[in-house]
């Protein structure tokens, strides 16, 4: 029996590009990228972790808690996070029930 798709609440670390001269903080910046991937519902908290600075844009770490919809699982969770534009690195630690 094929399980379920539904909302999860997960806490992952998450890489993102964030493009120099953005308006705001980084960690605003990077939680506005993550808003925007089609299958995140909610963003709960970010929490800047660390930055990189590069050529045209600056990679930031933030730890964040998210309502991702129709999710398996962590794997499908990261994918679904790293199908986000400027997401570079994805590692899920928690997944609860959706909220």
């Amino acid at each position: 029996m094929p399980q379920a798709l539904h909302a999860v609440t997960v806490t992952a670390e998450v890489t993102v590009l964030v493009p120099r001269g953005t308006d705001g903080t980084l960690t605003m910046a990077a939680r506005d990228a993550l808003a925007a991937i089609d299958r995140v519902r909610d963003v709960h908290d970010v929490a800047h972790a660390g930055f990189r600075p590069r050529a045209t844009d600056i990679e930031v770490d933030v730890v964040a808690e998210l309502t991702v919809g129709e999710a398996r699982d962590r794997e499908a969770v990261a994918g679904a996070l790293r199908d986000g534009f400027g997401v570079r690195a994805v590692t899920v630690t928690a997944v609860e029930k959706g909220r």
